[in-house]
């Protein structure tokens, strides 16, 4: 029985690889299974097309991701420590899983229309996050509660997809500081060193 789960995984992986490197247009069946060296059968036996196979990817990255942020991103305390251990979180997810993200990334717009938004994700925690601390932004005039969220969400997201380009050195963790910094300034709260008090 461990069998056709391990073949799964290894399809998996080399789906996720493939179509972040290639994107989902430019991946066909039949390439993902040559290189995962399974028969083209093996993956109709768990996806029903290409289509269903990185609606799974993409859903399974974006849980995976959204659980950790819940987990280990504090709701209590200064809101530079929530920023900073989500740009962290993003950050250190590209460093070791650098082919799931560039998926998630560079492929989000061509799936995002196909899955349900109630499912966990890290946008939708992002967008929380800052709906739930707002009462400490000192926002200029110019920025409303509704904009500032794609704002700096594009903020934590671009440098993934300028690493997934090789514009931005990685590790990626390495800019996390900087960037939250940058954020935080967006947003109008105290930066404290590292994030931490």
């Amino acid at each position: 029985m461990a069998r056709p789960t391990r073949f799964k995984e290894t399809i998996y992986k080399t789906a996720t690889r493939l179509f972040g490197e290639r994107g989902l247009s430019g991946t066909g069946i039949r390439e993902i299974a040559k290189e995962a060296g399974v028969s083209e059968a093996a993956m109709y036996r768990h996806w029903k097309g290409k289509k269903e196979l990185a609606q799974d990817i993409f859903v399974k990255g974006m849980a995976a991701l959204h659980d950790k942020l819940r987990q280990e991103v504090p709701t209590a305390g200064p809101a530079c420590h929530a920023v900073f251990a989500t740009v962290r979180i993003f950050f250190e997810a590209y460093d070791a899983h650098g082919e799931v993200v560039h998926y998630l990334l560079l492929n989000q717009h061509e799936i995002w229309r196909s899955i349900d938004r109630d499912q966990p994700n890290p946008v939708g925690f992002w967008f929380d996050l800052l709906r739930t601390r707002a009462g400490e932004f000192n926002l200029c005039e110019q920025l409303s509660n509704e904009i500032i969220g794609p704002i700096t969400l594009g903020m934590i997201l671009r440098p993934g997809i300028a690493a997934a380009y090789d514009s931005i050195s990685v590790p990626l963790a390495q800019h996390a500081e900087a960037v939250s910094m940058a954020i935080c300034r967006v947003l109008g709260v105290p930066w404290q060193p590292n994030g931490s008090g």
